[in-house]
C-alpha cells in the first residue's frame, strides 16, 4: 500500500459552523457544529485514507495534557506521530452559510518550543525510511524558521515531496526540488505578479522549473488547475461549477498528486485530472479532510485536459 507521510506545521483544531446566512454586527444562530483535528498536512493524510493509501501525520502539539488534538486524531483514527510543542494548539472557524459562502476564522498558533524543528526533523528523517511521498503542508507558527520546510524537502533526498506553504515558507522552498502547489495569490507573490490567463499562469510555473522546483500544479479554485512539469504543461477542468466548502480543497488535491507521485513516473495528465477531481469531490462535504467519493469517481472521467505543450 502506498505511504504518504504529512508535515502539519501549524495544526489546529477545525470547528465548522452551518448558519442560514452570514449578517457581520448581528447575532447569528448556528444550525449544526463540527469539530475535527486539522491544518493542511492533517486534511491530506485523512484524504490519502479515503483514497486508499496509507498515511502518517506528523505534527507539533502541546506540552500539556489534556490534549484535544491527540485526543481528536484518535476518535477519527488517524495514524499520527506528535511533537510536545506548544502551550495549546490552535482552533480555526469556518462559518458555512446555506448558499455555499464560507468564512474562515484563523488563529496564528502558539510560539513553537525551542527544539521543535530539530524534533520535526528528526522525526521525518526517520518515517522517510518507510514513506512513498512526503506533503509538507501549511503556515509556519511563531518560533519555526522559515526555511523548515526546504530543508524537509533536502532530507527527503529522492523521495518525491510536495511542498504547499506560503509566503517566505513558499519562497525559501521554491528552488529546493519540491513539486510546488501554489494558487493564484501565492503563485503572484512568487513571480511579483498575478497571471490573467491560464497560459501565463502556466508560463510562470515554467519560470519557477528554471529556479529548481521539479514541478509546479497552479491551483485555480474552480475554474480547474495547471501542471508545469519538465515534460510538458496541462490545464484540467471540472465540466460543471461545484458550490459547497472549498476549506480544505487544496489539500484534497494535494492527496490526489501525493498518490501518482508515489509511483515516480507519473502520467501527469491523469494526475492533473485526478486532483481537480478530488478537490471538486471535497467541496461538496461539510468539513475539510473529506471527500465524496462517488462525486469524484463520476467526475474523474468528465474532466476536460488540455495539453498545453
Amino acid at each position: 500500500m502506498t505511504r504518504v507521510v504529512t508535515v502539519t506545521l501549524n495544526p489546529a483544531l477545525d470547528i465548522t459552523y452551518d448558519v442560514a446566512a452570514l449578517a457581520t454586527g448581528e447575532s447569528v444562530r448556528v444550525g449544526a457544529v463540527r469539530s475535527r483535528p486539522g491544518g493542511k498536512g492533517v486534511n491530506v493524510a485523512a484524504v490519502v485514507r479515503q483514497l486508499g493509501g496509507d498515511s502518517l501525520a506528523i505534527a507539533p502539539t502541546t506540552r500539556t495534557g489534556p490534549d484535544p488534538f491527540r485526543a481528536a486524531l484518535d476518535r477519527i483514527g488517524l495514524a499520527h506521530r506528535l511533537i510536545p510543542s506548544f502551550d495549546e494548539v490552535r482552533r480555526t472557524v469556518a462559518v458555512v452559510a446555506a448558499d455555499g459562502t464560507t468564512t474562515v476564522l484563523l488563529e496564528p498558533g502558539s510560539p513553537a518550543g525551542p527544539d521543535t524543528a530539530h524534533a520535526i526533523t528528526a522525526a521525518v528523517s526517520d518515517e522517510l525510511a518507510h514513506a512513498d511521498t512526503l506533503v509538507v503542508s501549511g503556515s509556519l507558527p511563531p518560533g519555526l524558521p522559515d526555511d523548515l520546510p526546504a530543508r524537509l524537502v533536502k532530507a527527503a533526498g529522492d523521495i518525491p515531496v510536495i511542498a504547499d506553504v506560503s509566503g517566505p515558507a513558499l519562497r525559501a522552498a521554491a528552488g529546493s526540488g519540491a513539486v510546488l502547489t501554489p494558487n493564484t495569490d501565492e503563485l503572484a507573490d512568487l513571480a511579483g505578479h498575478r497571471p490573467d490567463s491560464t497560459a501565463e499562469a502556466a508560463a510562470l510555473g515554467r519560470r519557477l522549473l528554471d529556479d529548481g522546483a521539479a514541478a509546479v500544479v497552479v491551483t485555480l479554485g474552480s475554474a480547474g488547475a495547471v501542471a508545469v512539469t519538465p515534460a510538458g504543461a496541462w490545464f484540467a477542468r471540472t465540466a460543471e461549477i461545484v458550490t459547497g466548502n472549498p476549506t480544505g480543497a487544496g489539500d484534497a488535491a494535494a492527496a490526489a498528486l501525493a498518490l501518482h507521485l508515489a509511483t515516480r513516473r507519473p502520467s501527469w495528465a491523469d494526475a492533473l485530472a485526478d486532483a481537480v477531481a478530488t478537490s471538486a469531490a471535497c467541496v461538496l462535504r461539510p468539513v475539510a479532510g473529506e471527500i465524496d467519493l462517488p462525486a469524484r469517481a463520476r467526475w474523474r472521467d468528465t474532466i476536460t485536459v488540455e495539453e498545453l505543450w
